[in-house]
């Protein structure tokens, strides 16, 4: 009788050490995955406080067919060419008819039913000065660019627009101007 009491008490103590080690090893691994989502957290919100731009000129072409905007890199962070695609441009105005208008621009797209952005190719080097990293956008450049609307004929000159950028990190600039 005794040594099933032995025995019983290996079997508990087994029992219970087993169980510490998965509570301990569950708690270890939720601890760095919570550890790591808070340092990409962290990033993200780092690199949005780094970034921003002014609009510094937002001017119409001839006949409405385009608007050429140029925007000075006022943040601390430097966006490589690679990332262009990530910036995105959205245009509200009030057309003739008085219907409001708001278009996504694609960067650099080839389909002309698509409203796009593109770098101003009348500007060389663009973005200007390109005396250092010449193809990225680093801090105190000025990035020149052209947004063509598939449907042109409806921003009429003496429209009133609302032109809203937002960066790769997620902060954004906004401006009102007339065509």
């Amino acid at each position: 009788m005794g040594f099933g009491t032995i025995i019983a008490g290996v079997y508990f103590v087994t029992v219970l050490v087993v169980s510490g080690y998965v509570i301990t090893d569950t708690v270890n691994r939720l601890s760095s995955s919570s550890y790591e989502s808070v340092l990409t957290a962290a990033s993200i919100q780092l690199n949005k406080l780094g970034s921003a731009a002014n609009i510094t000129g937002v001017s119409l072409g001839g006949g409405g067919g385009a608007i050429y905007v140029n925007l000075t890199n006022t943040g601390e962070v430097k966006i490589v060419s690679a990332d262009f695609q990530y910036i995105d441009f959205i245009l509200t105005y009030t057309d003739s008819s008085s219907i409001t208008q708001t278009h996504w621009c694609y960067y650099d797209s080839s389909d002309p039913s698509q409203d796009r952005w593109s770098l101003n190719s009348t500007f060389s080097p663009n973005p200007f000065p390109g005396l250092v990293d010449p193809q990225d956008w680093d801090p105190a450049k000025t990035l020149s660019i052209t947004i063509v609307l598939a449907q042109s004929e409806y921003f009429m000159p003496g429209s009133v627009g609302y032109l809203k950028v937002i960066l790769p990190g997620g902060s954004s600039i906004a401006d009102t101007f007339t065509g």
